[in-house]
């Protein structure tokens, strides 16, 4: 079985990291729970049921309750008055990572948007996941995530259109 799950980290390791650094755009952040979504998922390989989900979507639910566990964890002890906001001009310190024009564009185009909505994307377009696989995640009909999309796409270009 140890086998097998190595495996499962193999082949899906980036799409999951993918996921998660698309929701949060923090890079280490990212590494940080895409390793504990491994760990847990790792600990319930024995539980796993392939007749009630694929691998990336029980992958992709599991990496959701870590990004829920840490941004738990990371603003416990942090209040941030609403005036220290971030302030135009200043450089965002993860846009300076990436490398070519594109990555650049799709990180402002995704900076610009809600968390969740950047997860419905990820799912749908970087992890190829379907309406009915994203509904199972993210507990919506498959109908209505099918509509967020196309709602967030739309929202997507009116801001390249500016």
């Amino acid at each position: 079985m140890a086998g097998s799950f190595e495996l499962i980290y193999e082949q899906y390791y980036d799409k999951v990291f993918n996921f998660i650094y698309m929701r949060i755009l923090n890079r280490e952040d990212a590494e940080d729970i895409t390793e504990d979504t491994f760990i847990k998922a790792m600990t319930a390989f024995g539980s796993y049921d392939p007749e009630k989900s694929s691998y990336i979507t029980w992958l992709c639910t599991i990496a959701r309750n870590c990004m829920v566990d840490h941004i738990r964890k990371s603003h416990r002890d942090k209040i941030v008055p609403f005036d220290e906001t971030y302030e135009a001009g200043e450089i965002d310190s993860e846009i300076e990572k990436l490398t070519d024009d594109t990555e650049r564009q799709v990180y402002d185009i995704m900076s610009h948007l809600k968390q969740d909505e950047r997860e419905l994307l990820s799912m749908r377009y970087k992890l190829n996941m379907d309406y009915n696989q994203i509904a199972a995640v993210t507990g919506i009909s498959s109908k209505a995530a099918a509509k967020r999309v196309e709602r967030i796409l739309k929202k997507c270009r009116d801001y390249v259109a500016l």
